[in-house]
């Protein structure tokens, strides 16, 4: 019936060890603290600020739309 098969190609390989995580407004960004993978707990969209935490050593941070851009 073929419903369930999948092309596979050879030539299609991603190496992730080489890329850097773009720093993009709405996804998270690494903990200033530790430097840990940060968690999304919300974002207001009319002051463009992003409002975080982290797992790990449980900071609390906010990081804004200029901030990000300002850092590429």
């Amino acid at each position: 019936m073929g419903l369930f098969n999948r092309k596979e190609s050879a030539d299609a390989v991603v190496d992730l060890r080489d890329a850097k995580p773009a720093l993009e407004f709405g996804y998270p960004t690494p903990c200033p603290q530790c430097g840990g993978p940060g968690y999304l707990d919300g974002i207001d969209i009319s002051r463009r600020v992003m409002f975080q935490h982290c797992p790990s050593c449980l900071t609390k941070y906010e990081t804004t739309e200029d901030e990000l851009i300002s850092s590429q």
